[in-house]
């Protein structure tokens, strides 16, 4: 059998539903669930958009596999090709295509790209025997069917099984996994922590069956490209962002002794919204003087594309940021003290020191924690 080839598709958005598409002569198609109508038509208008010129085929023959309820057969001129229904329902950008003189290639597709394994007693694709013939024993898992005690020869416990199995969205599940690692701020070791897989695979074998676990380099790797993909909205949103934008940034050190620091920015939007957005956190590895400060703020703020929308600083009062401002404020045409607000809550934490402890507060404070000897 033929291979995939190529997309066929016209890389636009997906279009508006359209009236159905129909061949010369009206064929019902089949679907494995049932679809309302109105959603039907949506499917079938994204179907058109992807392939144009072809038309559902006028089936010159009936076939007996059972992908048959996953495709649409469409034609055009000689040519019949299998599209994968699946693939058009979640709207893929290079929906999977096939030669329709042949099964396996989309048997292969169904199994790979959408867990859907073949019934029983019916041809397995390629994929699925080869997934099949490694040593589940050996490594442990469990299929689907093992792990849910499910007799295949029962017509309803078999449909059971296809259903947890279709209902698994592999690249939903490590979005969400990796979504909780960054917003919790765990490490990204922690994805390969036995406990946690065995609570994945308690709850859906499917994870394992499906290699759907990452490791602590793929989620490096996804929320590198996560952030790639989301910082063009950001960079959108400033530009068209009406009046000035305000920044603020401070250092610290991470638990695992990066000194970071962290760049936010204040603005209203076009509806007049306040809104507030960190735009960085460069790390710091050489000293902290105020022209290494400013070199990393300054580059932040050219990433977003906002040096010239920069309104004023509020910043704490360490002495590396009198510097610091006064570069930025000599590279962004604008006087840098004139642009800096105090931070008042370290101003205030700074004076109650000095009223309770006098001048010396960073030595009593040593002395309380036993640092240093108590004079």
């Amino acid at each position: 059998m033929a291979s995939s080839d190529s997309c066929l598709i016209t890389p636009h958005p997906t279009p508006s539903p359209t009236p159905s598409l129909s061949p010369s002569t009206p064929t019902p198609l089949l679907r494995p669930t049932e679809t309302p109508p109105e959603d039907e038509d949506n499917h079938e208008a994204t179907l058109r958009y992807h392939f144009r010129g072809w038309a559902l085929s006028e089936r010159s023959r009936e076939t007996a596999s059972w992908a048959w309820p996953f495709v649409y057969d469409i034609q055009k001129d000689e040519q019949r090709r299998w599209v994968c229904r699946a693939c058009i329902r979640k709207r893929s950008p290079c929906p999977g295509n096939f030669n329709s003189d042949g099964t396996q290639n989309a048997y292969n597709h169904l199994f790979s790209e959408h867990g859907i394994r073949a019934p029983f007693s019916k041809t397995k694709g390629t994929a699925e025997k080869k997934a099949d013939s490694l040593s589940v024993k050996a490594t442990g898992q469990k299929s689907i069917v093992e792990a849910l005690k499910l007799d295949l020869h029962n017509p309803r416990e078999q449909a059971i099984a296809n259903t947890v199995i279709k209902r698994f969205d592999r690249d939903h599940f490590q979005r969400l996994l990796m979504n909780w690692i960054v917003a919790r701020n765990h490490s990204f070791s922690i994805a390969e922590e036995n406990e946690l897989r065995e609570i994945f695979d308690y709850l859906n074998p499917s994870v394992s069956v499906r290699d759907a676990n990452l490791t602590h380099t793929t989620i490096k790797e996804k929320a590198t490209s996560a952030f790639k993909q989301h910082k063009q909205k950001v960079v959108e949103v400033l530009r068209k962002a009406p009046g000035l934008i305000h920044i603020s940034f401070d250092g610290w050190r991470s638990g695992n002794r990066h000194a970071l620091y962290g760049v936010c920015c204040f603005f209203r939007d076009e509806n007049n919204k306040p809104c507030k957005v960190t735009i960085g956190v460069p790390e710091l590895s050489v000293s902290h003087t105020g022209t290494n400060i400013a070199a990393e703020i300054l580059d932040v703020i050219e990433a977003y594309q906002i040096q010239d929308k920069i309104g004023y600083f509020t910043l704490d009062n360490a002495e590396n940021n009198d510097t610091a401002m006064e570069i930025i404020g000599g590279e962004l045409g604008f006087v840098g003290k004139t642009r800096r607000g105090r931070c008042f809550g370290h101003t205030l934490n700074l004076s109650a020191k000095s009223i309770l402890f006098g001048h010396k507060a960073d030595a009593f404070e040593r002395q309380l924690s036993g640092q240093a000897p108590l004079s």
